[in-house]
């Protein structure tokens, strides 16, 4: 799963699913709906962390151990993992906010029928949360930077690459792989892949890659240590497992039921 941090929790694709007029709603009226979605990522992480700072794991709560990791005490957005009921939230809050301002555009009763309704459907999405309980990552490991990709003199044929990295911890869990860059070579080539700019807690990192967007693989057979470049090999790309969507929570932190603003 994403972390909080990493990237936008919903994206417009998923407010689409859940209103397939809302792109077109939003075009009309001038609203920028990249915008709400990070308006309301911002709303949630506030609310969020109000939360928790006042949950029975207060943020002066010290360690505790906890099956499979570390209890973290100090939680911040950076380690609470993107669970469904925290996406829907998201997704929500966004599309209330949109109807929102629609309907102080028009004053259209169409558009303030869609507000109430989602700010419902919010509420309803933070009182699972509330419920479920955030999903805390003990050592979250960050999206990985876009890498650096230098083409080289070689003996491959002329192609198009799609490239993508990612960091793990030393527990060996997998953040999310960063955005895909892409090169294309001429013949003879050979290219070479460097992440860029670990995050503290990284030990290793992988590479992806692929000659389209949706064949993006595995490229490593063991992870590589920092500062280490990865060379394609004569041969060309290998076939392997895609990116992962990042960590999985180690544990959940209950919130006290007082999220109502939806």
């Amino acid at each position: 799963m994403a972390l909080f941090t990493d990237v936008s929790i919903s994206t417009l694709d998923q407010l689409v699913a859940q209103d397939t007029a809302v792109l077109n709603v939003a075009s009309t009226e001038g609203i920028d709906a990249g915008a709400k979605l990070g308006i309301a990522q911002e709303e949630v992480g506030i609310e969020v962390t109000a939360a928790l700072s006042r949950s029975a794991f207060s943020l002066t709560t010290p360690s505790a151990w906890w099956p499979g990791g570390i209890l973290v005490s100090q939680v911040r957005l950076s380690s609470i993992a993107v669970t469904p009921p925290l996406q829907l939230w998201h997704t929500f809050r966004t599309l209330a906010l949109i109807y929102r301002d629609a309907y102080n555009n028009q004053l259209n009763d169409r558009y303030l029928g869609k507000w109430n309704a989602y700010n419902d459907l919010a509420k309803w999405a933070s009182g699972m949360l509330s419920q479920i309980g955030v999903g805390i990552v003990s050592d979250p490991v960050p999206i990985a930077e876009s890498p650096q990709v230098d083409v080289l003199t070689g003996t491959l044929p002329a192609a198009t690459y799609f490239v993508q990295v990612s960091w793990a911890n030393a527990r060996g869990e997998e953040g999310m792989a960063s955005t895909v860059v892409s090169v294309s070579t001429q013949d003879q080539h050979f290219f070479l892949v460097s992440a860029k700019d670990p995050p503290t807690n990284a030990v290793v990192w992988n590479v992806y890659a692929g000659t389209s967007v949706d064949a993006i693989m595995l490229q490593n057979a063991v992870p590589i240590a920092l500062g280490q470049a990865w060379l394609i090999a004569p041969t060309g790309l290998v076939s392997g497992r895609g990116p992962g969507n990042g960590q999985e929570p180690n544990y959940f932190r209950q919130l006290p039921r007082y999220l109502q603003r939806g």
